[in-house]
């Protein structure tokens, strides 16, 4: 059974990201699991005589009941349908390792819980580069619109940029969402096929080269709208989500499409810090 795993540590961010979470596996008919990560303090001094350390085995006791605590508040009903699940940090590392092979990890956008260590600031921007499987950002509630009902995803022509229009179609499927899909390109900065100089040549390639790129889709039956957009990715994407009311983003971790300087490792790592709505990266084939 495919399996979300979401990252808690008690903050407000975190439970957010679990009533997102928990809306998610619901929708794709997967189970949950929470994870609480928690490691000693860095800054701990061995005095002569010794300390006394916080006990492993306690800790994780304790850990695992504020989890559950936090599960029981967030979920009500439904918690007791949710694996719960305690490691011992780096968070950002155990978190990795914790969703290897799951459908999808959710983590908040930023948080710190009740064990020193686990700021999720940082763990956000860890889980995304490295997890192997789509990560999904929450940044701000999103409670009337669990798990959404308009998906926005970027394309760039790139594998990994495919990769993610096809993980945002099954999603949308699942959810009931409207699906979006949008190509960013900056008007005078984009390398234009020889021929084709002129700005309104240059919309009418790209977007013949957009209905190519979502030829998948198409061939799959799949509902989508496709849209051509002038400006940064960065900046334009994040506009249409506000425009269209997305309550999801979806990119590549990378790309480099057949648009010169559209590369989604600069626009995932700006999305995962200015996107208002819950932004999914999904990882390229890795190599090695």
């Amino acid at each position: 059974m495919a399996e979300v795993v979401v990252g808690i540590d008690g903050s407000e961010g975190s439970r957010r990201a679990l009533r997102w979470a928990a809306a998610a596996a619901g929708a794709l008919g997967a189970r949950l699991r929470a994870v609480w990560v928690w490691q000693y303090p860095s800054d701990v001094v061995l005095e002569v005589g010794g300390v006394a350390l916080l006990d492993r085995d306690r800790a994780d006791a304790e850990a695992g009941e504020r989890l559950r605590v936090v599960v029981e508040e967030e979920l009500g009903d439904r918690a007791g349908a949710v694996e719960t699940d305690v490691r011992r940090g780096p968070a950002g590392a155990a978190l990795v390792r914790a969703a290897d092979g799951a459908r999808l990890l959710v983590v908040g956008a930023r948080g710190l819980g009740g064990f020193r260590g686990l700021l999720l600031g940082s763990v956000s921007r860890q889980v995304s580069e490295h997890a192997s499987c789509p990560v999904t950002i929450v940044r701000r509630d999103v409670e009337g619109h669990l798990p959404a009902r308009t998906v926005v995803v970027g394309v760039d022509g790139s594998e990994d940029a495919r990769r993610a229009m096809l993980f945002a179609a099954q999603v949308a499927a699942a959810f009931g969402a409207e699906l979006r899909v949008v190509h960013a390109a900056g008007g005078g900065d984009v390398v234009r096929p020889p021929g084709l100089e002129s700005e309104g040549a240059s919309r009418q390639w790209r977007e013949l080269a957009l209905e190519e790129w979502c030829a998948p889709l198409h061939d799959a039956g799949a509902a989508y709208r496709a849209q051509v957009v002038e400006g940064d990715p960065r900046v334009a994407l994040p506009e249409v989500a506000e425009d269209v009311d997305a309550d999801l983003v979806v990119v590549g971790s990378r790309g480099s499409g057949a648009v010169g300087r559209l590369v989604l490792g600069s626009v995932a790592t700006a999305l995962s810090h200015r996107s208002d709505v819950p932004l999914t990266i999904v990882p390229g084939v890795r190599s090695g």
